[in-house]
Protein backbone atom coordinates (compact mmCIF):
# COMPACT_ATOMS: atom_id res chain seq x y z
CA UNK A 1 0.00 0.00 0.00
CA UNK A 2 2.87 2.25 0.79
CA UNK A 3 4.49 1.86 -2.20
CA UNK A 4 1.53 2.51 -4.37
CA UNK A 5 0.91 5.76 -2.43
CA UNK A 6 4.09 7.00 -3.12
CA UNK A 7 3.77 5.98 -7.15
CA UNK A 8 0.42 8.05 -6.40
CA UNK A 9 1.76 10.78 -5.27
CA UNK A 10 5.04 10.77 -7.44
CA UNK A 11 2.73 10.56 -10.93
CA UNK A 12 0.14 13.48 -9.77
CA UNK A 13 3.59 15.62 -8.89
CA UNK A 14 4.85 15.37 -12.51
CA UNK A 15 1.62 15.37 -13.97
CA UNK A 16 0.20 18.63 -12.39
CA UNK A 17 3.50 20.30 -10.70
CA UNK A 18 2.32 20.42 -6.94
CA UNK A 19 2.55 17.57 -4.62
CA UNK A 20 -0.47 16.33 -3.47
CA UNK A 21 -2.22 17.38 0.04
CA UNK A 22 -4.76 15.41 0.54
CA UNK A 23 -4.77 11.67 0.50
CA UNK A 24 -8.23 9.57 0.00
CA UNK A 25 -8.80 6.16 1.67
CA UNK A 26 -11.44 3.57 2.55
CA UNK A 27 -11.48 1.86 5.99
CA UNK A 28 -9.72 -1.36 4.71
CA UNK A 29 -7.16 0.53 2.58
CA UNK A 30 -6.04 2.24 6.06
CA UNK A 31 -6.09 -0.86 7.85
CA UNK A 32 -3.54 -2.02 5.07
CA UNK A 33 -0.96 0.89 5.13
CA UNK A 34 -1.30 0.84 9.20
CA UNK A 35 0.06 -2.96 9.06
CA UNK A 36 2.64 -1.83 6.34
CA UNK A 37 3.92 0.54 9.22
CA UNK A 38 3.73 -1.89 11.78
CA UNK A 39 0.54 -1.50 13.40
CA UNK A 40 0.70 2.46 13.45
CA UNK A 41 -2.47 3.40 15.32
CA UNK A 42 -2.03 7.52 15.76
CA UNK A 43 -3.56 8.19 12.27
CA UNK A 44 -1.38 11.89 13.27
CA UNK A 45 2.19 9.98 12.58
CA UNK A 46 0.59 8.53 9.24
CA UNK A 47 -0.01 11.88 8.09
CA UNK A 48 3.10 13.40 9.39
CA UNK A 49 4.83 10.05 7.32
CA UNK A 50 3.34 10.91 3.94
CA UNK A 51 3.21 15.04 4.05
CA UNK A 52 -0.62 14.67 3.12
CA UNK A 53 -4.43 14.67 5.38
CA UNK A 54 -6.34 11.27 4.88
CA UNK A 55 -9.78 11.63 4.11
CA UNK A 56 -11.23 8.08 5.27
CA UNK A 57 -14.73 7.55 3.52
CA UNK A 58 -16.07 3.98 2.76
CA UNK A 59 -17.00 5.43 -0.98
CA UNK A 60 -13.48 5.41 -2.13
CA UNK A 61 -13.08 1.75 -4.29
CA UNK A 62 -9.27 2.56 -5.13
CA UNK A 63 -7.35 5.29 -3.07
CA UNK A 64 -6.25 8.53 -4.75
CA UNK A 65 -4.84 12.13 -4.28
CA UNK A 66 -5.53 15.30 -5.16
CA UNK A 67 -4.80 18.75 -3.90
CA UNK A 68 -6.95 21.26 -2.38
CA UNK A 69 -6.24 24.56 -0.93
CA UNK A 70 -9.06 23.89 1.88
CA UNK A 71 -7.97 23.33 5.54
CA UNK A 72 -8.70 20.21 6.77
CA UNK A 73 -10.86 19.78 9.50
CA UNK A 74 -11.39 16.70 11.62
CA UNK A 75 -15.21 15.11 11.66
CA UNK A 76 -16.20 13.04 14.53
CA UNK A 77 -17.11 9.56 13.06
Amino acid sequence: MLSFIYRLSRDFEKEHGIHPNLLYLNPEHLKFLREQLDNEAQLDNIVKLLGMEIMITSEVIHPHVVWTHLPWQRKAI
